[in-house]
């Protein structure tokens, strides 16, 4: 198997070796062994239970799992505690809890990502997942690409060991120098009508450039860093009563919100997107949809970049997911939602 490790001092480790460097830049990712120790693994796995426990109307965290006839999405207060034993992602824990936000945002983890993104990271998104994904293989541009190509990574920090029973993440080396599947919009963000032609891509990719799927058995600590365009997913679970419990952070870069106000700085160099929790009504609300607007930190370059008549109310009530996922409507149209002929 193909592997970057840390030092065996890895939880001293603040830069990536010339050799680390030279590999992320060949293979799209890298593996820091033991970055983080057993102290800081067994408190954010405490957090977890808290989180879970908290049923108070104060817990704004939002988890999407499978329900019995589609995919959920709901506020885990009002979730029941069984769906805990079957996989889910919990949303931007980053925005909720200072331990996991102290993870996923560690000075010397920034350090690293600073330098594998030649800007200062800025943490955009977390999902907090206790099993595997058992997602398809896929590129996280598909959902979340950066307002500039490429620059964007993606941390997946181990707290459980992972085998091949309970779901590992599986991966393709080099993927991420391969030229893009884009949209009829000319982007990379999924539109779903055509995700059946970006998936028949895939197939073609990996067959005609021979690329070989390799999977993460991580131990608890450890960190791998992939490229925005590395090609990975996850891999069935044959055990759902064994946890594999993960924390998956996406970084952007300040270079693309340059106006401070678009960011919440907690210490030098440890930056998180501003932004709220994503919502869970199936249909917006106008007087939600007007409070949220009204709490956007919109940077200037893409307010100016709008139609004179675009309106923000009316392009969120329009477009449900855009609103479902919290994101910023004129970043979103400026972005995406023109190429793709989005109504407000």
């Amino acid at each position: 198997m193909r592997t970057a490790t840390a030092s065996p001092a890895g939880n001293s480790l603040t830069a990536l070796t010339p050799s680390q460097k030279r590999f992320f830049g060949e293979n799209g990712y890298v593996i820091l062994q033991g970055f983080f120790d057993a102290d800081r693994v067994a408190e954010a796995k405490a957090r977890i239970g808290a989180l879970w426990e908290d049923r108070s109307p104060s817990n704004p965290l939002v988890i999407d799992y499978q329900g019995p006839d589609a995919a959920t999405r709901a506020h885990l207060r009002d979730t029941d505690p069984s769906v805990r034993g079957q996989p889910y992602k919990l949303n931007d824990v980053h925005l909720a809890d200072p331990v996991l936000q102290n993870l996923a945002l560690d000075p010397r983890l920034v350090a690293i990502l600073g330098d594998v993104l030649s800007g200062t990271p800025l943490a955009c998104n977390t999902l907090l997942m206790e099993r595997g994904s058992q997602q398809g293989a896929h590129f996280d541009t598909f959902y979340m690409p950066s307002p500039t190509p490429n620059m964007m990574c993606a941390s997946w920090i181990a707290l459980d060991p992972v085998s091949e029973d309970n779901g590992p993440l599986f991966y393709y080396p080099r993927s991420h120098v391969i030229p893009p599947f884009r949209f009829s919009s000319g982007g990379l963000h999924a539109i779903g009508e055509e995700m059946p032609e970006a998936n028949a891509h895939l197939a073609r990719i990996i067959a005609e450039y021979g690329l070989q799927e390799e999977r993460f058995y991580p131990q608890p600590g450890d960190v791998l860093i992939w490229h925005a365009q590395l090609l990975h997913g996850g891999s069935p679970i044959n055990d759902l009563r064994q946890t594999r419990t993960s924390l998956v952070t996406h970084y952007w870069t300040t270079l693309d919100f340059p106006d401070p106000a678009s960011w919440i700085e907690l210490s030098p160099g440890r930056v998180m997107l501003r932004r709220g929790h994503q919502h869970v009504a199936k249909a917006s609300d106008p007087a939600d949809v007007d409070a949220f607007v009204r709490g956007l930190r919109t940077p200037r370059k893409y307010l100016a970049d709008v139609p004179a008549d675009f309106d923000p109310h009316a392009y969120l009530l329009h477009n449900m997911d855009v609103f479902r996922n919290c994101m910023d409507p004129y970043l979103h149209y400026v972005l995406h939602g023109r190429g793709e002929g989005r109504k407000w």
